[in-house]
């Protein structure tokens, strides 16, 4: 089975959050109010959920929704009012942890979180900051080598910026393997790109593109969109597509990237496809001479995340009489 690295890369996030809560309130840890706190913290920084007011940088918007959630907890549950309002407190530190603010000195920090300790919580420990510290170093060399585990010396993919479509990226996974002399590049190209071969190499792509993502959402940039390389006999393989888009399977990533399939290929295994975008996958679509101009099948178009047309198309032209009602549309 393939790994989900961006599930696992949160869950890690979450270890390292509980754990320096624990640290912090001691008995006084409260579970429940961890995780709904952790939750929202989630939603904002790995998903960009609550981005009403686009204006916000990630900080504020952090920011603001935990003090909103703490002032309508402390509503709601009178009698905890107090752990839910300092655990708020605390829980403003995990940005400088989890690069919402960048701190150029991690122990600075620590001492800061001490101090309010000792004047909020009235405690005071010798030991806090040495094990403060080895959390925060712990869990970033574990989520560093999350990420490294998957980067290959072999592999990489490279990027295309389609001209009419700003932060919108082509992606196709390259090689830098050695083959000897005797072998065609004809040869090594049509056994890298077809039957077999090409299936299991996008497992390789997929999982360079999440961590190529992960990064991107990392250095707080969640505009940009990518377009993934597909095989369509996979649509017959549920075990092998299972396994592949498994990989990309997280709220995250399925927001910024798409799966590219010809239209013909949409035709012959429409349900399998709406299937898959009934759990969150996002589809492009690539137009072929198959594609029957009219407002009906013009309509249908507006449920892919884009529409790809090349200009080769009998029938481009007409395609473009409507493309003010396809918002979505890419020109090559």
């Amino acid at each position: 089975m393939t790994i989900n690295i961006a599930k696992q890369y949160i869950e890690l996030t979450k270890m390292e959050v509980t754990k320096y809560l624990k640290l912090v309130f001691e008995k006084n840890f409260n579970k429940k109010y961890c995780d709904i706190y952790l939750k929202r913290y989630i939603d904002i920084r790995y998903y960009n959920f609550y981005d009403y007011d686009t204006s916000r940088t990630l900080r504020k918007k952090i920011l603001d929704n935990l003090k909103d959630l703490s002032e309508n907890l402390s509503i709601d549950d009178i009698d905890n009012r107090d752990i839910i309002e300092k655990m708020c407190i605390f829980f403003y530190y995990v940005l400088y942890f989890d690069n919402v603010i960048r701190s150029k000195d991690i122990e600075k920090t620590i001492k800061k979180i001490a101090k309010l300790r000792k004047r909020v919580l009235e405690k005071e420990d010798e030991f806090f900051e040495k094990e403060l510290y080895k959390i925060v170093k712990e869990y970033r060399i574990k989520k560093e080598k999350l990420l490294e585990k998957f980067l290959s010396s072999e592999f990489f993919i490279k990027l295309t910026n389609y001209p009419n479509k700003l932060n919108v990226y082509r992606v196709n996974l390259k090689y830098k393997i050695k083959f000897p002399l005797v072998y065609s590049e004809f040869a090594i190209n049509k056994a890298f790109n077809v039957g077999l071969i090409n299936e299991d190499k996008f497992l390789i792509e997929y999982y360079l593109i999440v961590v190529h993502v992960i990064k991107d959402i990392l250095r707080q940039n969640f505009t940009k969109q990518y377009i993934l390389e597909f095989a369509d006999k996979l649509l017959d393989k549920p075990n092998k597509l299972k396994n592949l888009l498994n990989i990309i399977d997280n709220t995250g990533i399925k927001d910024k990237v798409s799966i590219k399939i010809k239209y013909e290929t949409f035709i012959e295994h429409k349900d399998k496809i709406y299937d898959l975008m009934k759990d969150g996958f996002k589809i492009t679509i690539i137009l072929d001479n198959s594609f029957k101009v009219d407002y009906k099948q013009i309509e249908t178009l507006k449920v892919f995340k884009y529409v790809i047309v090349n200009k080769d198309l009998k029938n481009y032209e007409e395609i473009l009489k409507f493309k003010k009602n396809i918002k979505n549309i890419i020109e090559i």
